[in-house]
């Protein structure tokens, strides 16, 4: 008795607090049926939100009634005494989470369905529902996250691997080049530099954990890779180490013609090469303000390629030299008697072209042909060596009659006279000079420090804004030194000289590989799988018209 007697308050306030909630559920119904056969289909989405509203506050007041708090009966000792029923505490006015279950399930039985289904109602019947229903629903404006408003002038890229001697090369970069420059790799600058890593190993494998984990958090940090869908540097049998990176440049053009579509230029530099990037874009500038169309400069050399081989051969540092190589050379290889050439193309350490070449190269089928056959060569290696060659052959078939590569010279572009030995310095090799513009071949921290201080010292204010010559400044300048180089060279033709080796323009461009068309042609027939018709499928397939290697 004495423990009914303590816990009868509390039977009563609960019973109290239910029946406020009934009482508040009861008035809601009662008043919900009335509006809703006295409003207009039209309306009713105002008095639902309206009645939602008013069941809110109904089931607020009732959560918010305060019962007394017992007085807890005095227990007899030695008798235990019960623990007492806590006091009902307000929630702020927020009805039970039953409450609004139980309101929210009215209103949603409520909302009439489209009469005819929602797929066949006109868009604006469609909105008009959605609105009636559910009331107008905003869209937030979305919040574009913060960019340059202008592009580069222009991008650097270095192809690097994916060891730790790249990694630290990176890094080292980081540290010495760029803040040496004010317009290099700073969001107020013109000029920046990515590093050009393919996602997938030599041999088409997806790399470890680590590494991407590695590449990942680098790429957070910096923001200067350029993450590509190709393969990382094939391995040269001649050489055992990872040398071509054509795959992962073309990848590269790829990328960039869209990620920065108003950058006027693109630059491939090899990692142990110093660009001094103030003077580079003042030259760059002053050759835009001379010259239209298509531009692509660096260091020439020259070559022919063998397209059946995927490889260069016929090498000269001149046309005359490069066409008697190419009649002894080319013909070893089995498929060198096609060999294309010979013509110029710029030399590895470092080359630049501009959007329009890069863009045509990026979007050629020509070229998407030539990667795709020598990427599928596995036995001998693809595409090996010759990556420079490579892309100086796709400028020379390029459809821009006059272009060919400027040639700036040894002694502004060049290897370092410290970092070669006597047996290796030649006519590639120099000192940092006034005149110099990059330097190549560093291979310690000791040796970027010491170009950086030659540049430093050798280079003033007036030096930076001095802009650089070009050794051989065109198509025109190179035809007109010798009148022998038009009968090697076949673009002469273009820049108004006689090709004695063969009719004007002849400058064999290869043909895309044949694409084939096809169609089902069976449409009453359903057949679950795709093939030809020959293996009892629906499929007819037309080829384009045959073409031999050459157009």
């Amino acid at each position: 008795r004495a423990e009914f007697g303590s816990a009868l308050p509390s039977v009563v306030a609960a019973i109290m607090r239910a029946s406020h909630i009934v009482t508040a559920l009861a008035t809601f119904c009662l008043t919900r049926l009335i509006d809703h056969l006295a409003t207009p289909p039209a309306g009713r989405h105002d008095a639902q939100s309206r009645h939602l509203a008013e069941a809110r506050v109904s089931a607020s007041a009732a959560a918010s009634v305060k019962t007394p708090c017992p007085v807890p009966t005095p227990c007899p000792a030695p008798t235990p005494c019960p623990v007492p029923t806590p006091c009902p505490v307000s929630n702020g006015g927020s009805p039970p989470p039953s409450v609004l279950s139980t309101v929210r399930g009215q209103v949603h039985a409520a909302r009439e369905k489209p009469a005819n289904g929602w797929k066949t109602l006109p868009e604006a019947e469609k909105r008009a529902y959605i609105e009636q229903n559910y009331g107008t629903v905003s869209t937030p404006a979305y919040a574009r996250p913060a960019r340059r408003r202008e592009g580069w002038f222009a991008v650097i890229g270095f192809p690097v691997g994916i060891n730790e001697a790249n990694r630290q090369r990176r890094a080292l970069l980081r540290e010495l080049w760029y803040p040496e420059y004010p317009n290099l790799a700073h969001e107020s600058g013109s000029v920046r530099a990515e590093f050009i890593i393919g996602l997938l190993t030599y041999q088409g494998e997806g790399h470890d954990d680590s590494l991407v984990e590695q590449l990942h958090e680098e790429q957070m940090a910096h923001g200067d890779l350029a993450l590509v869908n190709a393969r990382e540097a094939t391995k040269d049998p001649y050489r055992g180490d990872p040398k071509c990176t054509g795959e992962k440049i073309l990848a590269w053009f790829q990328q960039v013609v869209v990620l920065h579509r108003t950058t006027r230029f693109f630059l491939k530099a090899d990692w142990d090469t110093w660009i001094h990037t103030t003077r580079l874009e003042h030259t760059l500038r002053t050759l835009l303000a001379t010259r239209q169309g298509p531009l692509y400069f660096g260091n020439t050399l020259w070559c022919s390629y063998s397209l059946r081989n995927f490889q260069p051969c016929g090498y000269g540092f001149g046309p005359l030299q490069a066409a008697g190589a190419k009649k002894v050379e080319c013909p070893l290889l089995p498929g060198g008697g096609d060999a294309v050439g010979p013509y110029p193309y710029a030399a590895g350490l470092f080359w630049g072209m501009s959007y329009d070449l890069v863009k045509w190269i990026a979007g050629s089928r020509l070229v998407y042909d030539f990667w795709h056959n020598a990427s599928a060569r596995f036995e001998p290696p693809y595409w090996v060596k010759g990556e420079d060659s490579a892309f100086g052959f796709f400028a020379h078939i390029a459809p821009f009659p006059e272009l060919t590569p400027l040639h700036w010279g040894w002694d502004i572009v060049h290897d370092g006279w410290e970092f070669r030995d006597d047996a290796e310095r030649g006519l590639c090799t120099s000192s940092v000079s006034a005149k110099s513009l990059v330097v190549h071949s560093m291979h310690s921290r000791m040796d970027f420090e010491l170009v950086r201080a030659q540049f430093r010292e050798r280079c003033n204010a007036t030096c930076e804004q001095t802009a650089l010559p070009f050794a051989v400044d065109g198509l025109r300048d190179l035809c007109g030194r010798n009148g022998n180089i038009p009968k090697a060279y076949a673009k002469c033709a273009n820049a108004g000289h006689k090709a004695i080796d063969g009719p004007p323009n002849d400058v064999r461009v290869p043909a895309s590989r044949p694409r084939r068309t096809c169609n089902n042609k069976v449409r009453e027939k359903n057949v679950p799988f795709i093939a030809s018709r020959e293996e009892g499928g629906t499929i007819e397939c037309v080829a384009e018209q045959a073409k031999s290697i050459f157009a």
